[in-house]
């Protein structure tokens, strides 16, 4: 008697077989096996659908949570997450995408790799200004009579040829810290960032394309490698 072996379906690169949960009802459903990216980390089998159309990929989320005090106020939590919808007619919705949305789902965006990218570059000058910000409120939140005196010492260093600490060129607004080094900025075709020179007479060479909250982030960056290269030496 002749027996037929099925064969093992052909995978796609990238991906591997999974069981899921497809049916109307627990009593109806049966469990199928797709084709599921590496990638995805949804349970399809214990996140069961009601149609294999409904079955959707997700990775891994990111999170930010934004602490809050005082009354009536609600934190802010931000997820952002990997997914794919395999029956998209969309191509963008269809490939492997960024979603970035409130804790309840309430209000999202979808973002290509490239927009997410620009999006990070954005981030760290946020991250940057977020950090000169509470540097600005504990200050103002001192009782002394100098408005400012940190700052005045670490130009006072620069000047004097001293080393300065990170947290001084963190702390320090972007206009006063290119004043204190000496630094000259000019524009250059691409988008990356150098730095030239000593203090006193540098360049911090940037591209045209670069928007300013990274051009911020990405001066306090060099500028505090060279700090901390001074101070090794």
């Amino acid at each position: 008697m002749n027996s037929t072996v099925a064969a093992t379906p052909t995978v796609k690169p990238g991906y591997r077989l999974m069981p899921a949960t497809v049916g109307r009802t627990n009593a109806t459903s049966v469990t199928v096996y797709i084709e599921c990216p590496t990638w995805c980390t949804e349970d399809h089998v214990d996140e069961p659908v009601r149609d294999i159309e409904d079955v959707m990929h997700r990775g891994d989320i990111a999170a930010v949570y934004v602490p809050t005090f005082g009354y009536g106020a609600y934190p802010i939590q931000m997820h952002a997450t990997v997914e794919s919808d395999p029956v998209a007619t969309e191509p963008e919705f269809k490939a492997a995408h960024i979603t970035v949305q409130d804790a309840g789902g309430n209000s999202y965006s979808h973002l290509t790799p490239e927009m997410a990218e620009r999006l990070a570059d954005e981030v760290v000058g946020f991250a940057a200004q977020l950090r000169h910000q509470a540097r600005t409120c504990r200050l103002a939140n001192q009782v002394t009579g100098d408005s400012d005196p940190d700052m005045d010492e670490a130009l006072r260093r620069v000047r004097l040829g001293a080393s300065v600490q990170s947290s001084d060129i963190e702390a320090m607004p972007i206009d006063r810290l290119l004043k204190a080094f000496g630094v000259t900025v000019t524009e250059a075709d691409g988008n990356g960032a150098e730095l030239f020179g000593e203090p006193g007479a540098m360049e911090f060479r940037v591209g045209r394309a670069t928007r300013q909250q990274l051009r911020d982030s990405e001066a306090r960056r060099l500028l505090a490698e060279y700090a901390a290269g001074a101070r090794r030496a």
